[in-house]
């Protein structure tokens, strides 16, 4: 699957405030904007999905390794960051299945990384 990044960024306006309804209030904060930053750096949107394929790496442990948030998050924030990067994942990339596995990073203990994508992610410009 070749998406470019303003696909991607399309798809999370249209859909995760309906998939998430939870999470509609994340859409427009600082910490969305920072996700959005990362997904529109193709570079590193691409090292998110080796470190999830190839490690088994959340890409929420990713992002925030990459993108450090120094102030501690708050239950909502992590939740949120992680349901943006599972709808990337699932709704976006078509990954079928996620697993929960320890990521502390920041004030997050747990995040999943995702596996059976239909085919191959690649990020274009």
């Amino acid at each position: 699957m070749q998406i470019y990044v303003k696909e991607i960024e399309q798809q999370l306006y249209a859909g995760f405030g309906n998939k998430y309804k939870a999470f509609g209030g994340f859409i427009g904060t600082d910490y969305w904007n920072v996700c959005l930053e990362a997904v529109r750096d193709e570079s590193l949107l691409s090292h998110i999905i080796f470190c999830n394929d190839v490690m088994q790496i959340p890409p929420t442990h990713t992002f925030l390794r990459a993108r450090p948030i120094d102030a501690p998050l708050s239950e909502f924030d992590k939740r949120a960051i992680g349901a943006f990067w599972g709808y990337v994942f699932k709704f976006v990339f078509g990954y079928v299945h996620q697993k929960s596995v320890t990521a502390r990073v920041n004030t997050v203990r747990t995040a999943s990384y995702f596996s059976d994508p239909p085919e191959s992610v690649e990020i274009l410009k």
